[in-house]
């Protein structure tokens, strides 16, 4: 695993601090399949870890050989780097929006940038991602409903284009055809991702709740690249001086003074949630950073603060005069915007800060505040979400708010006296706020901080494990760039990659930041193909596994079965030893079920067909007179 790059960037004039971080998975790095609540199905072959935080997980016994984590503290941090990972994809600007048709492939060819689409869409045939040349280059398709990948349909990575840097993401289900050969991570916010029979996946599977399913013969790896996508993320953005006006409130993503705070679906929330006169309920199945307080000390004082933070605002004269009715596209300059009577936003609005962090956007309405389905806002030449407030029922006795479905809102949301809800999958950065009034969100996303994500997928840091053959032994090397609270390793050995045994301990640097290089050699390795892991244990006792190599060790250049190529695709040539009489050949699949059986086989050279087997990983066994002569893999691929 490579270390997250972080560059810390201090804004000009500015109490905030940018963090620039390059796409990170945290803790879901190792992971190939992951979903926050649903179930994990597999008969297909897997490489990498798999976890539910709420769902049964089956399909996965040897020789798959990653690690299932299923309910524990493993799959509840990755329920988190998970919801801030989709906060970070999303928040990168849309080069893209809605300009390209809901159906993709058709043999077309794409430049790279983020491509939204306002609807359930699909992937058929053939699409190429083409980079440019530059091997930074970014594919992010996201699609505001259900996407289907038809049956044998390809995705293509050229000039560049890396897996890791291609993201297609869907609000609802991804359903993929069998046959298909897709690139990069499948994403579904709150829906199933499933593969059909006979796939090919270079990327995970993800969702945030939802069943997961690997089709039968379908193979997932994971990309052999780390992301480079670039994203912004951030401590807690300081206002300026004229709109630090929230005190305690500003520590709530859904409060309101008086009246209930709801929820339907499954929401992201990252922020307290309070309210001083009612209840709070329906977030039990959402992903929720931060407490919930009900009618204590902690929501007087924010209701006394949001009341102070209305009166304040509400002072501010007006500086820019402006129609009641606010976006299709436009681009609008700090002030204060004080309109008479009731208003709306809809389609696209920009709020540039002409480059002053501290520009201010304080926009009032005398009445409901109304955002249409599938509005935007976007911040621009310096403006930050802390300084924008978009306040309904200024002035008046009541002003609901109401933001539609799917929504893009930046900045604190505030409703005197009235409701301020959101529709289905809207996604804030800011908060909703009412002085009385319900809050309601529907699997939306609101947070107050786009967070870092700074968690690791284990406590060292490996950065190569290799198993070399050196004659008469195997060599085995690792080198750690980091390691937290090592106590020791134990080298393992198997001879198909399952029920391992320990052949070595080396103890560990403990605590260390600089490499480390370990040595350890087999003396005595198998006849064939052996395989080796690391288990690595802190001094708590928690231990954590490194991913599996291969060594072939040869006694004396005489091999009892030899395969060339593999993997293939159509056919391959297995040669046997001369002193081998009468023995039997049998292939298994991924699951241990026999498909395969040749018998009365001699020393000699045959061709193997793949005939009716599917793509993926498969077992051959040989056998005579009741003893196993050698054990290997058989990979078939397109």
């Amino acid at each position: 695993m490579l270390k997250n790059t972080i560059v810390f960037v201090l804004l000009l004039f500015s109490t905030t601090l940018i963090f620039t971080q390059t796409i990170s998975l945290g803790i879901l790095s190792s992971f190939e399949a992951y979903t926050g609540s649903g179930a994990i199905t597999n008969t297909g072959a897997v490489t990498g870890d798999v976890g539910s935080n709420d769902g049964i997980i089956s399909g996965f016994d040897p020789p798959y050989t990653g690690t299932v984590f299923n309910n524990n503290t493993v799959t509840a941090q990755c329920r988190i780097d998970l919801l801030r990972l989709y906060i970070h994809l999303n928040d990168i600007f849309v080069t893209f929006p809605g300009t390209h048709a809901a159906a993709f492939g058709a043999g077309e060819t794409i430049p790279p940038g983020v491509y939204s689409i306002p609807s359930a869409g699909s992937l058929g045939t053939t699409i190429t991602l083409d980079g440019g040349g530059d091997s930074d280059a970014f594919f992010i398709i996201k699609y505001q409903g259900a996407m289907t990948v038809g049956a044998g349909a390809e995705v293509v990575l050229s000039n560049g284009t890396q897996s890791c840097n291609v993201f297609w993401i869907a609000e609802g289900a991804i359903s993929v055809g069998v046959d298909a050969i897709i690139k990069g991570t499948l994403f579904a916010k709150l829906g199933a991702v499933g593969l059909g029979t006979g796939c090919d996946l270079e990327g995970r599977m993800l969702s945030m709740e939802g069943a997961i399913t690997n089709g039968l013969g379908s193979v997932i790896t994971p990309p052999p690249c780390v992301s480079t996508i670039q994203v912004n993320c951030s401590d807690s953005c300081i206002p300026a001086a004229a709109v630090d006006v929230l005190g305690s409130i500003g520590n709530f993503a859904l409060f309101t003074s008086m009246g209930a705070v709801g929820n339907t679906g499954t929401s992201g929330i990252d922020g307290d949630i309070g309210t001083n006169g009612g209840s709070v309920g329906g977030y039990t199945s959402s992903i929720h950073f931060g407490s919930e307080y009900t009618a204590d000390a902690i929501t007087a004082q924010a209701s006394i603060d949001l009341d102070n933070a209305y009166t304040q605002l509400l002072a501010m004269p007006g500086t820019v005069s402006h129609p009641a009715v606010f976006g299709s596209g436009e681009t609008i300059y700090s002030g204060v915007y004080d309109i008479i009577g009731a208003g709306s936003l809809g389609g696209t609005i920009t709020l540039d800060g002409g480059g002053d962090p501290d520009a201010i956007f304080v926009l009032k309405f005398g009445g409901a505040f109304m955002v249409a389905a599938q509005s935007k806002v976007i911040l621009s030449n310096g403006t930050r979400r802390c300084n924008v407030f978009w306040v309904g029922g200024a002035g008046v006795a009541t002003g609901a708010v109401t933001i539609g479905a799917f929504g893009i809102m930046k900045g604190t949301i505030l409703s005197h006296g009235g409701a301020c809800n959101s529709g289905a999958g809207a996604f804030i950065e800011g908060r909703q706020l009412s002085t009385a009034g319900a809050v309601n969100t529907n699997a939306g996303i609101i947070y107050n901080d786009p967070v870092c994500v700074t968690s690791l997928s284990l406590p060292i840091e490996l950065l190569s494990f290799t198993a070399t053959v050196k004659d008469p032994h195997i060599q085995l090397n690792w080198t750690t760039a980091t390691e937290i609270n090592n106590d020791y390793f134990i080298v393992e050995r198997s001879v198909i990659g399952i029920d391992f045994t320990s052949i070595s301990k080396v103890n560990g640097a403990g605590n260390s930041t600089k490499n480390v290089n370990y040595s350890v050699v087999d003396e005595s390795p198998f006849y064939g193909t052996s395989y080796y892991r690391l288990k690595q244990t802190d001094y708590n006792g928690k231990t954590s596994y490194s991913n599996i190599v291969a060594a072939k060790f040869k006694n004396m250049n005489n091999s009892i079965l030899d395969i060339y190529p593999n993997p293939f695709s159509t056919e391959t040539a297995f040669r046997t030893s001369e002193t081998l009489k009468d023995a039997r050949l049998i292939v298994y699949n991924s699951n241990g079920q026999i498909v395969k059986q040749i018998k009365n086989i001699s020393g000699q050279t045959f061709t193997f067909q793949r005939k009716d087997l599917s793509n993926g990983l498969y077992w051959i066994k040989l056998v005579q007179e009741g003893t196993v002569k050698a054990i290997d893999r058989l990979v078939i691929t397109h």
